[in-house]
Order: structure tokens, then C-alpha cells, then sequence
């Protein structure tokens, strides 16, 4: 548990999750503090014996250190994790650039521009679904073809 808990930290949360959080935190002029990150509280808890840790719940050794000092609705409520709003922006701040890539991607004889089209329609015309993934990567290629000089 130990030791995959210090990979946990060194790779996913040092390299993404903490990076993403500072990224997005400046870029909104906001100042984060990740309490838990403190070196001396992840040097003590890595220290702690790993049949202490294992969880019977998601972070059961966290909830049960702080479950008297918070409400049990904060305590037992279901995991949720942090993503960015992409969907959001591109349907918002972004959707003159992402629309307008997508229809100079559909100017290129190389790809389906119908299947783009389709693509493009429903993400912009519905709510549901995680289209956005495929719609931003499309465009951010059209965006790279246009950077290169790439001809259509």
C-alpha cells in the first residue's frame, strides 16, 4: 500500500493532478492550497503501517481522523473528482475557434467532412454525452495542420 502510494504521488498526483490544479488556479488569479500535500503529514502517513491504511472505504483512515471534527453528510459523501470544463468552454469562450476549425477540417479532402459534420452538429445541438473529447481533438488537429502550413 506504501509503495503504491508513493508512486501514486510522485507520477499521477506531482505530474498531473497537483500541475492542473496550479495551471488553472493562476490562470483564474486564485491561490490553492493543498493542505494534505504537506510534506510532513506525507512523510508521517507514508511511515504509517500499511495494515492501519488498508481501506475498508475510500480514505477510511482520512474520514475517520477527521469524522469528529465534520458533519458526517461532508464525511460519507460519494467521491467526486476534479475535471475541467471543457465541454463548457468549447461550447462557450471557444466555440467560434472550435466551430470554425471544424469547418476548415471539413474543407480537407482527406477526411469525411459529413462525419465531422454530424460530430459537430450534435455536440453543439445536444447536451448528453462526452462528444466533446472527439470534437476538441479534431479541431486542436486542424489547428495544428493550419500552424504547419499544412495544404488542404
Amino acid at each position: 500500500m506504501s509503495q503504491y502510494s508513493a508512486a501514486e504521488l510522485l507520477g499521477y498526483t506531482l505530474n498531473v493532478l497537483l500541475k492542473d490544479t496550479d495551471q488553472m488556479s493562476m490562470a483564474s488569479a486564485l491561490e490553492v492550497r493543498e493542505p494534505f500535500f504537506d510534506y510532513k503529514l506525507v512523510e508521517y502517513v507514508l511511515q504509517i503501517p500499511d495494515a492501519l491504511k488498508y481501506p475498508h472505504y475510500p480514505k477510511s483512515l482520512l474520514v475517520e481522523s477527521m469524522s469528529p471534527l465534520l458533519p458526517n453528510e461532508i464525511v460519507r459523501r460519494p467521491k467526486k473528482g476534479f475535471s475541467l470544463p471543457w465541454k463548457y468552454w468549447l461550447r462557450n469562450e471557444l466555440r467560434t475557434w472550435c466551430k470554425g476549425k471544424l469547418d476548415n477540417l471539413c474543407q480537407r479532402t482527406e477526411f469525411n467532412a459529413d462525419e465531422i459534420q454530424q460530430l459537430s452538429s450534435h455536440f453543439f445541438q445536444t447536451s448528453n454525452g462526452n462528444t466533446w473529447v472527439q470534437v476538441f481533438q479534431i479541431a486542436v488537429l486542424e489547428d495544428w495542420l493550419e500552424r504547419n502550413n499544412v495544404a488542404a
